[in-house]
């Protein structure tokens, strides 16, 4: 169990790592090929640059994500037994070329607009691209894993794993612990505790990936088990959105930044 605890960890900073260098990619782009003076003109061809590199993180996020799934699954016992894990979410190009658009160009007029600078416009639309680009490419691994979760018989469920700096929402997320697929398992009721549809979401910006769990008795990855103690005790005589918003409270008052420095000391 700890042996899989540690793949989740490598695996979500395996993944983080490829953001962060696609990032790199993306900025040089847009900040070598942009012309502030004329973005109408120049955006085409810096939008025809930053395409593949989307495209090339995604599907490398997707075969990392396949490799790990079948590991993991080899791990705890498995046999392979014929399965393959689940090819990712298909990335229109009119979504991605959406994104951009939004992110590049308008949220640089935007920026004008509200009487920004032209540099601090476009280190604006910089962050904001960043963001969404890192979304769409971490939504390879993230689909595969989902999706093979779904459609393997061996497969309970998933955990979400976070680093040691995750925003409340993350945080609350995170704090489920195991999540499974049965409704008949303690994951239902888990669910019911939190707000949204979905077991599993994801925001710009966002570091979290899921791990795939094999049996009914997963171990909490990470910080969870921790969290999952911290929900309890703030959102204790609440529900809904009340706990939510408790919990809320306490972490950005003063739950992030005592995990955050956890986990440097840690580090």
């Amino acid at each position: 169990m700890a042996g899989q605890a540690q793949a989740a960890q490598t695996f979500r900073r395996t993944q983080a790592l490829l953001a962060a260098q696609m990032a790199r990619q993306i900025l040089h782009v847009w900040r070598d090929l942009m012309d502030p003076a004329k973005v109408d003109a120049s955006w085409p061809a810096v939008r025809a640059a930053l395409m593949p590199i989307v495209q090339q993180a995604r599907t490398h996020s997707a075969a990392l994500a396949a490799a790990a799934y079948m590991d993991a699954r080899r791990a705890a016992g498995v046999p392979d037994g014929g399965f393959d894990p689940a090819g990712p979410l298909q990335l229109a190009i009119a979504r991605l070329e959406s994104s951009l658009d939004v992110t590049g160009p308008v949220e640089f007029k935007k920026a004008i607009a509200a009487g920004r600078s032209p540099q601090q416009a476009m280190d604006a639309a910089a962050v904001r691209m960043v963001g969404s680009t890192q979304y769409l490419a971490l939504e390879g691994a993230r689909s595969v894993i989902s999706k093979s979760v779904d459609s393997d018989d061996q497969a309970t469920g998933w955990s979400r794993v976070t680093d040691a700096d995750p925003c409340a929402w993350c945080a609350m997320l995170a704090s489920r612990g195991p999540i499974y697929k049965s409704e008949r398992t303690a994951g239902r009721d888990q669910n019911a505790r939190f707000e949204g549809d979905g077991a599993f979401k994801y925001h710009d910006h966002c570091a979290c990936q899921a791990w795939p769990a094999f049996t009914l008795d997963e171990p909490f990855i990470g910080i969870a088990e921790k969290l999952y103690d911290d929900w309890l005790r703030e959102t204790r005589g609440t529900g809904g959105k009340r706990a939510v918003n408790a919990f809320r409270r306490w972490w950005e008052a003063e739950g992030r930044s005592a995990y955050a420095t956890a986990g440097q000391s840690a580090g």
